[in-house]
């Protein structure tokens, strides 16, 4: 086994017997993956459940390219504390950053120390059950036009000015006399080793849902080419198609497990026109999820008008719905929010949360502390207000009641932030091993107690831990039985 400290590499010796045994232990584990049931389109787990995911962004855009790691900081770090506190509040996944600047700091150099420090940070989410989807993030391609994403080394300004945003370019290849463009391989080449370390970093992981291939992507140079303004599709048709296939391709060399998230281009508004199947083929659509945010126009961290932004939301789902039904995949939405404590900011974000709960949409909200970043409008994002106190409003607006894992075929789920009343209906399996968890947060939500039930079917409910409720099939529980628990303020 070689075991890797700052780029030295020593070796570790195993007696037989220890081998055999890791063998045997690998062999016999259930694997625990996140997968997509490609008839309904659900998350699923190991057992067959439904999964529902809710959490939050932690993406760090400048060095050290992590959050720290050392102590609590109400703006910087994601220490124990910080996981015991995620948890408390009900969110089990985090879209981490693992950004290129620190996995490849050097051109065909790859920083193993900073592998390692991700890694370990998303193993100790993972043992507090908090699953992670390892997101290539970038804002603006690089720190020299004002954003992040790309290492210093891969961009070199171009030769002639042209209007802002200006067009970074990779490195610089030979250029087809024809077409004007350098060879698709080459242009790819070090963005496709990036993603092939991370693969082959995370691909033991199994509280890592996927890889999300790049953080809202632009349609491409809309000078050489306005049809990528203009035609609805056009960018991430060729622009995009390309760029993800080619990247799936080389995380599947290495990882044929985790899933593979995908975004459109941003100058698609409504829905991207991929064709189904996309990017792997449509045998990976139980690997393959489309990663989609919503966002209306904020003003300093606050909506317009809370009417306005619903419909603009509303719109905005709808067109990532139609995709989903297209493509055959799963779907998650991986940003929301980034949004003030303010009770038409709050308001906005609860709209959003039930509009996911109609659809069993999985979601992380924008983002889980400020971490230094350059290109947010504001700390106001933060869950954390800029004194460094805890910001209750925030935490108890995202902090919802909703079922985590659903033994079985989804029919509603509904929950009331002004009274707490909160329904679940589904369609049971009983062959499914293991529970339908659903989790209250009783402090915020319930102070002086609840009331669970089962109002139709047949069902029996435990209280293993606080903040969570359990259904289990009963003596006279049948197969497809349509099971309704309602949940009430004492």
């Amino acid at each position: 086994i070689i075991i890797t400290y700052n780029n030295i590499y020593t070796m570790k010796s195993i007696t037989l017997a220890s081998l055999v045994l890791l063998v045997l232990v690998a062999a016999s584990s259930v694997s625990a993956l996140i997968t997509v049931n490609t008839t309904t389109q659900n998350l699923i787990d190991e057992y067959g459940r439904v999964r529902i995911f809710h959490g939050v962004n932690a993406v760090y855009k400048i060095f050290p390219w992590h959050p720290l790691t050392n102590e609590f900081d109400p703006q910087n770090s994601l220490v124990q504390f910080d996981i015991d506190n995620l948890q408390e509040w009900g969110f089990n996944a985090i879209r981490f950053g693992a950004m290129w600047p620190g996995v490849e700091p050097e051109k065909g150099v790859f920083n193993q120390t900073y592998l390692d420090v991700i890694k370990g940070m998303v193993n100790q989410l993972g043992d507090a059950g908090i699953y992670a989807i390892i997101d290539f993030h970038q804002d603006i391609i690089n720190r020299r036009f004002c954003g992040e994403g790309i290492p210093d080394w891969a961009v070199v300004l171009p030769e002639e000015t042209l209007p802002f945003p200006m067009p970074a370019v990779m490195e610089k290849y030979p250029v087809d006399n024809v077409t004007g463009y350098p060879a698709l391989d080459l242009c790819l080449s070090r963005f496709v080793a990036y993603w092939k370390q991370l693969a082959s970093t995370f691909v033991d992981v199994d509280t890592v849902i996927g890889y999300e291939i790049i953080n809202e992507p632009w349609g491409g140079n809309i000078y050489r080419d306005p049809l990528l303004l203009d035609q609805m599709g056009h960018a991430d048709r060729v622009n995009m198609l390309p760029l993800y296939k080619n990247v799936n391709a080389a995380i599947r060399s290495v990882d044929q497990q985790h899933a593979v998230f995908f975004e459109k281009s941003l100058v698609d508004v409504y829905d991207s026109q991929y064709p189904a199947g996309t990017p792997g083929g449509i045998e990976y659509n139980d690997r393959q999820i489309l990663s989609y945010h919503i966002y209306c126009g904020n003003v300093g961290g606050n909506p317009r008008h809370v009417g306005e932004c619903d419909g603009e939301n509303k719109f905005f789902l709808e067109g990532a719905m139609t995709d989903l039904r297209r493509l055959g995949g799963g779907g998650f939405m991986t940003e929301f929010g980034a949004i003030s404590n303010t009770t038409n900011a709050m308001e906005t974000i609860t709209y959003m949360m039930d509009q996911a709960d109609d659809y069993f949409q999985s979601w992380t909200y924008w983002q889980f502390k400020f971490y230094n970043d350059l290109t947010t409008s504001s700390e106001l994002e933060s869950l954390y207000l800029s004194n460094g106190t805890l910001d209750l409003i925030k935490v108890k607006t995202l902090s919802r009641t909703y079922a985590q894992a659903i033994a079985g075929e989804p029919r509603k789920m509904k929950f009331d932030i002004n009274n707490g009343d909160f329904t679940l209906s589904y369609e049971i399996n009983t062959s499914i091993s293991q529970p339908t968890v659903v989790y209250l947060n009783e402090a915020m939500h319930y102070p002086s107690g609840y009331k669970a039930k089962i109002t139709t079917g047949a069902a029996t409910l435990t209280y293993p831990q606080k903040n969570i409720i359990n259904i289990t099939p009963s003596s006279t529980t049948t197969n497809g039985q349509l099971i309704t628990l309602e949940i009430t303020r004492e």
